[in-house]
């Protein structure tokens, strides 16, 4: 087990910023608000603070992950990783190079408690600290880099273009669409843009976006795998 962690204090940042981005009074329900998620990973939700695998675990895919993320030193991106145990289980695979984001800081905090209990190496940029300008580079293929990022999926960090290898998103797709209208369309954009092309492929662990509405915003991808008719969440695998 690596001995040595690296933590930060946790700041938002490349969040939108106006009103109209962050006003939940359009969300479709509770689960599309960023109060309702804050709750949650304060322990004051419908599940306790510290609760990582209430959610379709790691088993349910992992086939899915050994067929389309066979190079263990790509770069994957999981945005939306609440107090999911994905970056543990991804770390005891063999994976090295894992950049995770959250728009609430408290679900970064619970990142930074397990990977700092199970002692992994990690960087979690604070904002005003200019020691951490080097967060990004992560070119270094034979050490392990574990990135958190409190950041909105709407509108990343605009150096990220063409960046990732791998995007494996695990409901946060679901909770965006419930936020309200258009912005399952923009993060998908965004998704777009920084997966590297020609190439990078996104595995989308979905239940709640209408199926004609996925087939629209993901109109411009190859589809690989289509999970419409998956039990539970559904399994997508895309490809741009």
């Amino acid at each position: 087990m690596i001995s040595s962690v690296t933590s930060t204090t946790t700041t938002c940042f490349y969040s939108q910023n106006n009103n109209d981005d962050d006003d939940d009074t359009t969300a479709r329900s509770s689960f599309g608000t960023k109060e309702y998620w804050d709750e949650v990973y304060q322990g004051r939700g419908d599940f306790p603070a510290d609760e990582y695998s209430w959610y379709y675990g790691f088993d349910s895919y992992e086939r899915i992950v050994k067929t389309y993320i066979q190079d263990k030193s790509c770069k994957i991106f999981i945005p939306g990783i609440g107090n999911d145990p994905i970056l543990l289980s991804l770390i005891q695979k063999g994976y090295t190079h894992l950049t995770a984001t959250d728009y609430s800081t408290y679900a970064i905090e619970r990142q930074e408690d397990l990977l700092s209990y199970y002692q992994y190496p990690f960087k979690s940029q604070n904002d005003d600290d200019a020691d951490n300008d080097d967060i990004d580079n992560d070119d270094d293929h034979d050490e392990m880099t574990i990135q958190l990022r409190c950041m909105d999926a709407r509108k990343m960090d605009p150096t990220w273009t063409n960046r990732f290898d791998i995007i494996l998103e695990k409901g946060a797709l679901d909770a965006i669409y419930l936020s309200g209208d258009g912005n399952l369309e923009r993060t998908v954009q965004e998704l777009e843009r920084i997966i590297k092309k020609p190439g990078g492929i996104l595995i989308s662990i979905s239940g709640v976006v209408p199926d004609e509405l996925r087939r629209t915003v993901f109109q411009n991808w190859t589809w690989l795998q289509d999970g419409s008719n998956d039990l539970k969440a559904g399994c997508f695998v895309l490809q741009k």
